[in-house]
């Protein structure tokens, strides 16, 4: 009897046990589904945003399509004056100030004129710039020779340059010995790459996109002179000639109605001002920048106005991508600061016995009101009817 009643309990305690193990192994099976599930839940959202965000970028070029083209057919077809690209009776300011298009869309329109032309800035030109950003005298020439070496068609180094031979010792590319394609070439020369260390180093901590609109202020287009109704303020300072103080007063005045005369910049004005360098008129070549709100990068195209030619009117040289620059300009001086307060910070390469690149006095410095900064425009009527044609008047 007791035999059996021992069997009979071993036999219960059995099947309890396989009754928890089938539990536990149910409940772990469970938890693996569980997990599975929301794994690929998750990868579903993932495709899903993905999707979104492709279909997004798509529209976006779309809008970039219809406004490149309509750009085009403008600057084919339309007025080019001081104030920039008129078609039917408005006008389109080619100043680089920002147009919404839409409520997510926006455009910046620059000619090139407005800006430093790199490929054909004579000695004098640069070292008025390099005195504007504060680089010591004594560091210019080397500046100055590197550029010059690294776009000249020769192996000859100048005094103060650098041929293949140097920055072989650097481990750099050779110079193209032509001219620069683009203006992110110039962070390639040789002497110059240190500037531009520099400014990445500042815009890291505490002046975020300083770099990109250093970069920003340079054009690779072979145009001569430069045209005051749309250079940035950051050009201007560096005209000799024009009251650094009223630079601000300056862009207010031909925001509200361009110059049509280098007479009329007289209350802006120190002294003469080299009427054969400055003009004010636009050159054939205009950078479009078009900004989307829900993309982490903008597209820039390159587009010129071809007018000798009569099959194409006008041309698309490239579109690329660009970063977005983060935060917003600080005038006029704002290169000048960035590099004066790298310079004040320690720093490896000063130890070692290098010299700064950048150690100018406040006492040159600009310290007034800033530039007024780009602000929403009133976008031209025939533009905004390219991406809104059933709000156009009937």
């Amino acid at each position: 009897m007791t035999e059996k009643t021992t069997c009979k309990d071993q036999g219960a305690a059995s099947k309890h046990s396989e009754t928890g193990f089938v539990l536990v192994a149910t409940l772990v099976a469970i938890a693996i589904i569980t997990l599975g599930a929301a794994y690929f839940a998750a990868q579903v959202d993932t495709l899903r945003n993905s999707a979104l965000y492709m279909q997004r970028w798509a529209e976006t070029e779309r809008e970039a399509f219809v406004i490149r083209e309509s750009l085009q057919f403008a600057a084919a077809t339309g007025v080019r004056d001081e104030g920039g690209l008129t078609f039917g009776k408005e006008t389109l300011a080619t100043d680089g100030r920002r147009y919404k298009l839409t409520d997510t869309l926006s455009i910046t329109v620059q000619d090139e004129r407005g800006l430093l032309a790199i490929n054909t800035l004579d000695e004098k030109t640069l070292l008025r710039l390099l005195d504007s950003f504060g680089i010591p005298v004594e560091n210019q020439p080397r500046l100055i020779d590197s550029l010059l070496d690294y776009i000249d068609a020769d192996d000859l180094k100048r005094l103060n340059g650098a041929e293949k031979a140097e920055y072989a010792r650097m481990n750099k590319l050779p110079p193209t010995n032509d001219f620069l394609r683009t203006r992110q070439q110039l962070q390639e020369v040789a002497s110059w790459d240190d500037l531009f260390n520099r400014l990445r180093s500042v815009g890291q901590t505490n002046n975020p996109g300083v770099e990109s609109r250093f970069i920003d202020l340079f054009s690779t287009s072979r145009h001569s002179g430069l045209n005051l109704n749309s250079a940035p303020a950051a050009v201007l300072y560096v005209v000799p000639g024009l009251d650094r103080t009223k630079i601000s007063a300056l862009i207010d005045q031909r925001r509200a109605r361009a110059f049509t005369s280098i007479a009329q910049l007289a209350p802006f004005t120190t002294g003469p001002i080299d009427s054969d360098y400055l003009s004010l008129f636009g050159a054939n070549d205009l950078r479009v920048v078009l900004y989307k709100a829900e993309l982490p990068f903008l597209l820039e195209c390159q587009l010129s106005i071809t007018p000798g030619d009569t099959d194409r009117p006008t041309r698309l040289k490239m579109c690329v991508r660009r970063p977005i620059n983060a935060g917003a300009g600080g005038g006029s001086d704002e290169f000048q600061r960035a590099l004066l307060q790298d310079t004040q910070k320690p720093d490896v390469r000063q130890q070692s016995g290098s010299r700064p690149l950048a150690t100018t006095s406040p006492s040159i410095r600009n310290d007034l009101r800033d530039a007024p900064q780009n602000v929403d425009a009133k976008t031209p009527q025939w533009l905004a009817e390219v991406l809104n044609p059933d709000k156009s008047p009937r």
